[in-house]
């Protein structure tokens, strides 16, 4: 049997199994940091099929899954973290199925899910073949927080020899498009408080200062590299008009092409901050929210990835899954559809569709303004990412349509074929020493040392 039908085969045996997986997810969806369910399932699931489990302790919820033995160490990642007060049912209406409560407008319901049945079945064929190697899954929380991050600063992705992700998006193609790194800071100052009517004098603004700290930010966006993005609020103004403020805060976004690009803005914003402070004679402290360093795609492995995608049967929506498609179009502006596609470089024409029912190949060379943690994962170790059609054409992540469509049944048809064309990608790698060696030689061209941009100040 080929490793195309062999792979096939194995998903479709258990395709009822992920199906139900993903749904569980999908209909008790958790925030990040507090995936407490989700993470379980998904580790009970791997020590079912045979996989070594072992939890980490760096970040709540993260674990590694092994299956096999020696080299080559081929990794699949996954998340399982949900979007806070993103509840939607699974129509083309907006309609929360729990008031207030978190969904998964990400898709990671469908992301864990797939990357776990791309390991299963990965490590099935492998066996089958006879090939050696190690598969891993690794359990990845807090992707719209931390994320990996912590787990590449541990070291826990360094004798890994490839890793492939994929997310659920509109469009289905490789992921040859970068990201931008990023860093989250939030500056709080304190002044004097005093009456702002009677005594002004007497007082010392916090309010004044933040204020001209973003004045500051603002002459700064002159002098940063192309594609540096600064963007920021005010998170504490105050608490009357009529009282100096006494407090004041301002959460700030530092995102640049590379993580080094965003180190160095990062320094340049502080000495801002002290100049604020200066000015006004308040004080400031700083936190580290969180960070993420660009992604760097891999072409070798992106070509594996792209392979496997042709070669896979592609399933077909049934009449009521076209409707549904086709409802949620409606519901989204025709610009923001346009937006979706072009962001990536995929042509507009596409949206004389509802769905995308064959394989593209969008990105290359392209950056987008959103930061991923896989770029941390990216400077230690080759990653190959693939996007898979789970939403209509033109539905963007983060929005009520993205969840309800991630709740449908074409999503699980989708999340079933990345499934198996990572795990086809993956075999294919680990049974190539060539193919490796390609992808080795191109990540130590493209990458440099790892350094996280939250280490930056």
């Amino acid at each position: 049997m080929s490793l195309i039908s062999s792979v096939a085969n194995f998903i479709q045996v258990h395709s009822s199994e992920y199906d139900a997986l993903a749904l569980d997810i999908w209909n008790h969806p958790e925030p990040t940091y507090s995936e407490v369910r989700s993470s379980a399932v998904h580790r009970e699931r791997l020590k079912s099929s045979g996989f070594r489990v072992i939890e980490y302790p760096e970040m709540a919820y993260s674990f590694v899954a092994e299956k096999g033995s020696g080299k080559p160490v081929i990794a699949f990642m996954g998340e399982y973290d949900a979007l806070p007060l993103m509840s939607q049912v699974a129509e083309a209406i907006k309609r929360p199925a729990v008031e207030g409560a978190p969904g998964h407008a990400c898709g990671h319901n469908l992301l864990g899910v797939a990357s776990l049945a791309a390991a299963e079945a990965a490590a099935a064929a492998m066996e089958e073949a006879g090939l050696p190697g190690t598969i891993r899954y690794y359990g990845c929380p807090a992707e719209e927080g931390l994320g990996r991050v912590n787990l590449v600063k541990a070291g826990r992705f360094n004798d890994a020899d490839a890793a492939f992700s994929w997310h659920p998006a509109d469009v289905n193609t490789p992921h040859r498009y970068a990201t931008s790194a990023m860093l989250s800071l939030e500056f709080r100052f304190k002044g004097r408080a005093s009456h702002a009517g009677m005594v002004p004098h007497a007082g010392r603004s916090a309010l004044d200062a933040v204020q001209l700290m973003n004045l500051g930010i603002e002459f700064l966006r002159e002098h940063v590299k192309p594609g540096t993005l600064l963007h920021y609020v005010i998170t504490d103004g105050g608490a009357k008009a009529n009282i100096v403020p006494e407090t004041a805060a301002v959460s700030l976004y530092v995102r640049g092409a590379k993580a080094a690009d965003v180190t160095a803005t990062a320094k340049r914003v502080l000495k801002i901050a002290r100049g604020a402070a200066l000015m006004t004679e308040t004080s400031f402290v700083h936190e580290v929210k969180h960070g993420k360093c660009d992604y760097i795609p891999n072409d070798a492995l992106n070509d594996a990835l792209y392979a496997a995608m042709l070669a896979l049967p592609f399933p077909k929506p049934d009449a009521e899954e076209n409707a549904f498609a086709r409802a949620l179009t409606r519901t989204v502006a025709k610009t923001d559809r346009e937006a979706s596609l072009s962001m990536i470089g995929a042509p507009i024409s596409l949206l004389s569709k509802s769905q995308h029912l064959e394989v593209g190949d969008f990105g290359d060379g392209r950056r987008i303004g959103g930061s991923i943690d896989v770029g941390d994962v990216s400077y230690v170790v080759p990653v190959g990412q693939l996007n898979a059609a789970t939403w209509p054409l033109g539905i963007g992540a983060h929005t009520w349509q993205s969840a309800a469509a991630s709740g449908g049944t074409w999503a699980l048809k989708a999340m079933r074929w990345a499934a198996a064309s990572l795990a086809c990608a993956g075999v294919a790698v680990a049974g190539d020493p060539k193919l490796l060696a390609k992808a080795r030689a191109e990540h130590k061209k493209k990458s440099s040392p790892y350094r996280s941009p939250m280490d930056a100040v």
